[in-house]
């Protein structure tokens, strides 16, 4: 999270309406002018009047919001600091499209992919293709732990999905993250607030191909990550009852190229 935002909820001592949340979306930096939509007290018959929630956030631009809501929260939070990428999902999901709809749920497989990147995404980007590889084939405890100072220096991780956040209140080591790679080798690493913006616009149209393009996400266990688990020992990434996680890819390694 950007620090202004950290800092302003920190010092709340009580759960401010959601209507206090726009105050919130304004203290995070956006150069591109990236639209932020309202955040609105729930209002369940407003909702359905307008077909649904994705469908209130598309028509009136504002996000119905349970108030005191952790999971509601950090969905404002993912808005704040990557409205592109949201607004992508938010038109995947509102989109007519003729593709068939799935009979448990009515959702389009685009769909399907926006609400699980939704609840569980997340970014990983790195200067580093060697990184990358080892994260798409698996190799935990290569990536994690024997070539953790490469780590460290060239790949950071961004949460977007707004379920895991919540789930981060309580972790535990099954949490895994759905994740899109993207490989940027001349990109700073150092200026926080650009490195988002980047990854922002750059994830925004691969979300919206997803249309006709089928994707597969990158599983990435939260707890092998560096700072998210105690995990500074090389038997923690041998151990199968933290990391029940077969060391192999869904795909081929050379099936889908990285973002960027």
């Amino acid at each position: 999270m950007h620090p202004g935002f950290r800092g302003a909820v920190r010092r709340f001592e009580r759960w401010p309406a959601p209507e206090g949340y726009d105050a919130l979306v304004g203290l995070v930096p956006n150069a591109g002018g990236a639209q932020v939509p309202r955040f609105v007290t729930q209002n369940r018959q407003a909702v359905s009047r307008l077909g649904g929630y994705e469908q209130h956030v598309a028509q009136r631009r504002a996000v119905p919001t349970r108030p005191a809501s952790w999971h509601d929260f950090f969905n404002m939070a993912v808005w704040a600091h990557f409205p592109r990428l949201r607004w992508a999902l938010n038109a995947l999901h509102v989109a007519p499209g003729p593709a068939p709809r799935g009979p448990r749920n009515g959702r389009a497989p685009a769909q399907n992919l926006a609400a699980s990147f939704d609840e569980t995404g997340m970014l990983v980007v790195s200067k580093s293709r060697s990184v990358l590889q080892g994260i798409r084939r698996v190799q935990l405890k290569r990536v994690f732990w024997q070539e953790r100072a490469e780590l460290a220096a060239t790949t950071r991780f961004f949460i977007v999905g707004h379920g895991l956040l919540e789930s981060l209140l309580a972790p535990h080591p099954q949490l895994l993250a759905r994740s899109l790679l993207l490989h940027l080798p001349d990109v700073s690493l150092e200026n926080a607030d650009a490195l988002r913006e980047r990854c922002d616009e750059l994830v925004a149209p691969r979300i919206e191909a997803w249309r006709t393009n089928r994707s597969v996400f990158d599983p990435v266990p939260i707890c092998a990550i560096p700072g998210f688990w105690d995990n500074d020992a090389a038997d923690f990434y041998d151990d199968r009852t933290r990391l029940p996680f077969e060391p192999a890819s869904r795909r081929p390694d050379g099936s889908a190229d990285f973002l960027g």
